[in-house]
């Protein structure tokens, strides 16, 4: 579809409901991207796969620093998974 300079432009009324559906598809594919991406970054194992893992998310993201955080309901556990984080991580 094209317009020439002497079509009048459409009133915003008709505008608003298409921008609405574009805004919630985008919204959508934005948030299906962002799960993704939490999920694939999600390392549970043994403290050398999880080092191998964040090794490789450092190396295909460029990253130069990493934000580690463990969720466990104990705050042991949690101090634990440090623990062996940087036990095996190299430095």
């Amino acid at each position: 579809m094209t317009r020439s300079a002497d079509d009048p432009v459409p009133p915003v009324t008709l505008a608003l409901p298409v921008a609405g559906v574009l805004t919630q598809v985008l919204r959508e594919g934005l948030d299906r991207a962002l799960v993704a991406d939490r999920l694939d970054t999600q390392f549970v194992g043994s403290p050398r796969t999880a080092v191998e893992r964040l090794k490789t998310l450092r190396r295909v993201t460029g990253a130069d620093e990493l934000l580690v955080t463990t969720i466990t309901h104990s705050h042991n556990d949690r101090v634990r998974s440090f623990e062996l984080l940087a036990k095996h991580w190299p430095g």
